[in-house]
């Protein structure tokens, strides 16, 4: 992992795996003394206004749990995953987890508190300069064309085939993002699977998928498929003082005043990402047709999925505290499912809250700093006495 130990220490705390909801007009302690936004905050009145939409925790649980279980069993069963200095089989995580989903099934909160303590080992996960960085993301809704017409002119598109004797400058899948937009490129090495305004094209870029609507009212999830390589530089850098709020979301708004502005921002961002069509009418269940993909396969579950740094081993637990003017989690049982390009360091956690209509508002607006707590399964103790000497 390359870091020292300090950013790691075994915890023993108390807990109880629930969720408080607040009030949207909740003042919390301290973090009402100062903000930690970065960018304006001018819509805050009518976010504060949202409600955080109603769901059942025990059916989200439960689904989670069981994505994860199944990441694994997708895997060959010689896999081994090295955290701090131990290593864990695919049995053994397999094992932790079952044994998690039924302690969560069968226990009351007091075991629930015993149980998990005798089963996994708890480490609390921080960056070097503090507590974890806490966001939020979501599933965006957007409409699109099946032919470029008026200002749906940016393809969401297929990852670009390729030939063996390309050069590395050739190779279209390093192109940055501002050679995509020419027509002659795409139709070369690419096929468009619709045609989308370009601040929702960024969008759907930057929460890696998308629900999209046609003018034919056909309906279908387009979901990251590969990415140029490139590292993410938000527009927002290049439109203060240009746009009144540089929230994602509201450059669509943006747009409209400062054409020009706001598509050079978007081009000069040099990522890229591809996609892949998924028809919604395949899905055997409203749950599954309204879940997108994360990493490795896993669909994301809202309030039970994250996205974390590329050293926390994918499908595994943890432990998320936080508090903010939206919404208090205390020891929420959450699974990492998901990786973002921006989604870096010890205890960074970007927290997946759904697609539902207006969440958006509450996902861009949490930006918090809380505790994280990877739980890893606890090694057999093995009794020394009866080793063959």
């Amino acid at each position: 992992m390359g870091k020292s130990d300090p950013l790691k220490k075994e915890t023993h705390f108390p807990f109880h795996l629930m969720i408080q909801r607040n009030s949207l007009f909740l003042v919390i302690g301290f973090l009402s003394t100062f903000s930690l936004f970065s960018q304006p905050v001018e819509n805050q009145t009518h976010s504060r206004n949202l409600k955080i939409p109603l769901f059942s925790q025990s059916a989200n649980l439960e689904a989670a749990i069981q994505e994860s279980i199944l990441y694994f069993k997708r895997m060959s069963e010689d896999t081994k995953i090295r955290f701090l200095e131990e290593e864990y089989t695919n049995r053994e995580i397999l094992k932790s987890l079952v044994e998690l989903q039924n302690i969560v099934h069968d226990s009351s909160d007091l075991q629930l508190q015993n149980e998990i303590q005798k089963k996994f080992k708890l480490i609390d996960l921080s960056p070097d300069d503090g507590a974890p960085t806490i966001t939020g993301y979501y599933e965006v809704r957007i409409n699109g064309k099946n032919q470029p017409e008026g200002e749906y002119q940016y393809p969401a598109l297929s990852p670009p085939t390729l030939k063996s004797d390309y050069t590395t400058t050739e190779n279209p899948m390093h192109f940055p993002r501002e050679r995509w937009k020419f027509k002659a490129i795409w139709e070369k090495y690419s096929k468009p699977i619709v045609f989308l305004r370009l601040t929702d094209l960024h969008l759907a870029q930057l929460e890696g998928s998308a629900l999209v609507q046609t003018d034919t009212n056909e309906s279908f999830r387009i979901n990251y498929a590969a990415d140029n390589g490139q590292n993410y530089i938000s527009p927002s850098i290049f439109l203060q003082g240009i746009c009144p709020s540089l929230k994602p979301y509201h450059l669509s708004n943006c747009i409209l005043l400062k054409p020009k502005e706001v598509t050079e921002a978007i081009l000069k961002n040099p990522r890229y990402i591809f996609f892949e069509k998924e028809t919604l009418s395949n899905f055997k269940t409203n749950e599954d047709r309204l879940r997108p993909l994360g990493s490795g396969g896993i669909r994301l579950v809202p309030f039970r999925s994250v996205a974390m740094d590329k050293q926390i081993p994918l499908g595994f637990p943890i432990l998320l505290s936080f508090q903010s003017n939206h919404e208090s989690v205390n020891n929420h049982l959450v699974f990492v499912h998901d990786r973002g390009n921006a989604i870096t360091g010890e205890g960074r956690l970007d927290y997946f809250l759904g697609n539902d209509m207006g969440i958006e508002e509450i996902a861009n607006h949490l930006l918090t700093k809380g505790k994280v707590t990877l739980l890893l399964p606890k090694k057999q103790k093995t009794d020394k006495r009866n080793k063959v000497k």
